[in-house]
């Protein structure tokens, strides 16, 4: 039992791996606020490329002049 009981407390007082934990949580935000980036301004994105789009197609292309 006092082998198990030591080897508890340095489990307990081990930080090796904590960084890790922390980074990874850092960058499940980053990723968590990229999407919600992503699905407030999607869709206005989305309508001015197709405006884009259907003024470039619709312009005048001929260059033979």
């Amino acid at each position: 039992m006092n082998k198990l009981m030591q080897g508890i407390k340095r489990f307990w007082k081990d930080e090796e791996g904590t960084e890790v934990v922390e980074w990874a949580l850092v960058c499940g935000l980053l990723v968590a606020a990229g999407a919600a980036l992503y699905v407030s301004i999607g869709g206005s994105v989305n309508s001015i490329m197709s405006r884009i789009d259907t003024l470039l197609s619709s312009a005048d292309t001929d260059y033979s002049a």
